[in-house]
């Protein structure tokens, strides 16, 4: 007998499953919604032209694969660095290259638990899945903050704040950075400005996550509101990843950053997390951040990928217009120009499980449980089919 015959089985991931079955199904006209990846109009997740670059330069000139260090790239670390902070004033901060934004929230999250054990993590209602998964494997205790519904025009500050008055002291509190995932609705400048001041004053650690930089309204824009977030706290943390804004999904590039009250404390804090990240996973991959440290490192090599990343963001707003046009509620309840409203790759719907079951079954319409869905995964030629098919159920 196994050790491991006892074991429950876990439930397959519903997003990992709904993309297998879409692999599987046989139908030429099936749509895919739910998996978080950008496509262009022929259904591509091609290769940037600028990274493509980087690439060359990097197989021509890289004389070793020896390991780097448990920071990583630290060329990498400090371009994100200067994305986020815009200065030089480093003596507070640190910088950790890891695998993906997955590896630097878990390497943020196992550091909450060393420094306040007893801490709760609050995470928005509705938020990305692998959030709360993050933060219940690393053993730490979860609570939710109202954020937004698919329908809302825009996030009730005073009800989000309202929602977090049992948070205590040390808790963590994560928020996303634009283009939040599922809904789309981001905070504006002024909401974060004030809830940062908010996360002062009941003593919350500020956990940022950034994972689509530059795919709400430009590279600069896209941080304003973070900066002003980060100017009202004294301490934060931030995860920010590389996968969608330089399409290095499976180059696992991404970065946590440190931000501390004391130089002393940044020092003794990147100690900790250097012993962390030696324990999950020792060394942190080099490829992807070479990349994005070689892109970042050349003028033409940036203003080529600014160009690309433009022409992406551009195709998802003009792909939001274009189903929000041809939506047709059967109901008053939905307004669908909410949905120009909303930014970057995702909106959320307002649609019954049975529907979405429905959907894509019947229809090869697949949408992950929660209604999500994925505008970059659309093409133009498909936004008045999935408008026709939404329209009734809307």
């Amino acid at each position: 007998m196994s050790q491991f015959d006892s074991l429950t089985p876990r439930p397959a991931d519903a997003l990992l499953g709904l993309m297998a079955a879409f692999r599987a199904d046989p139908r030429e006209e099936k749509i895919d919604l739910g998996v978080g990846v950008y496509r262009d109009d022929a259904g591509q997740t091609t290769i940037m032209k600028a990274v493509r670059e980087a690439e060359r330069r990097l197989a021509e000139t890289s004389q070793t694969k020896v390991y780097e260090s448990p920071r990583g790239n630290q060329d990498f670390t400090a371009a994100i660095d200067r994305f986020i902070f815009a200065d030089d004033e480093t003596a507070n901060r640190q910088g950790f290259a890891t695998p993906g934004g997955s590896g630097a929230l878990s390497l943020g999250m196992n550091f909450i638990k060393r420094i306040t054990p007893d801490a709760t993590v609050w995470i928005s209602d509705p938020s990305w899945p692998n959030h709360p998964h993050i933060a219940r494997t690393a053993s730490l205790n979860v609570a939710s903050y109202a954020y937004a519904q698919p329908a809302d025009p825009g996030i009730d500050l005073d009800k989000l704040m309202e929602s977090l008055s049992a948070a205590k002291p040390g808790d963590a509190i994560i928020i996303q950075g634009p283009c939040h995932n599922p809904t789309g609705i981001d905070l504006d400048t002024a909401q974060w400005k004030a809830l940062g001041a908010f996360c002062a004053e009941k003593g919350l650690m500020p956990f940022i996550d950034m994972a689509y930089h530059g795919f709400a309204q430009s590279l600069d824009e896209d941080v304003l509101g973070v900066r002003a977030f980060l100017g009202e706290v004294p301490e934060a943390l931030f995860s920010y990843s590389c996968s969608k804004n330089f399409g290095l999904y499976r180059d696992r590039a991404g970065c946590l950053l440190l931000k501390a009250s004391s130089e002393t404390g940044a020092q003794n804090a990147g100690t900790h997390l250097a012993d962390i990240a030696r324990a999950l996973w020792s060394m942190p991959p080099a490829h992807g951040p070479a990349i994005v440290s070689t892109i970042l490192g050349d003028e033409a090599l940036t203003t080529m990928w600014k160009t690309e990343l433009v022409e992406m963001q551009d195709r998802m707003g003009t792909l939001r217009r274009a189903l929000a046009e041809s939506i047709h509620p059967n109901s008053n309840s939905y307004d669908p120009s909410v949905l120009t409203s909303q930014n970057g790759m995702f909106s959320q719907l307002p649609l019954a499980k049975p529907v979405i079951e429905e959907l894509r079954e019947k229809e090869g319409l697949y949408i992950p449980g929660s209604g999500r869905i994925n505008i970059a995964g659309l093409s133009m030629a498909q936004t008045s089919r999935v408008a026709e098919l939404l329209s009734p159920h809307l």
